[in-house]
């Protein structure tokens, strides 16, 4: 089901608009969170650099060290993420907490005009 998820995220990336997909889940005590699925446009991120294009290896490592390192997959957890580099988009699949943090994280690193 997560795998249908991400490719609407990406029809809605081809079609320009941000999409919130998520997995249903109901909560049980020792189940896996609920995972969402949602993309991130980065290209106003300082990583984003005219005819170098963007880093997408040194942004994902910079959110996996700072946003719960143990949720992501490479550590054993649920998160995920993968770079969408033709739309300068970020797909991440994680818990509604952690995409608060990486809302935090992008916000606080977009270039201001």
């Amino acid at each position: 089901m997560q795998k249908v998820s991400v490719a609407v995220c990406l029809v809605a990336i081809v079609l320009g608009s941000f999409l919130a997909a998520g997995v249903n889940a109901e909560y049980k005590p020792g189940a896996e969170p609920e995972i969402i699925t949602r993309v991130y446009k980065v290209g106003a991120l300082p990583i984003y650099r005219p005819k170098k294009g963007v880093s997408f290896d040194m942004l994902m490592a910079f959110i996996q060290s700072s946003v719960s390192p143990n949720d992501w997959e490479a550590k054993g957890g649920h998160s995920t993420m993968a770079p969408y580099p033709q739309n300068l988009c970020l797909i991440v699949s994680t818990t509604g907490k952690n995409h608060d943090k990486i809302v935090d994280l992008v916000e606080r690193f977009s270039e201001k005009d």
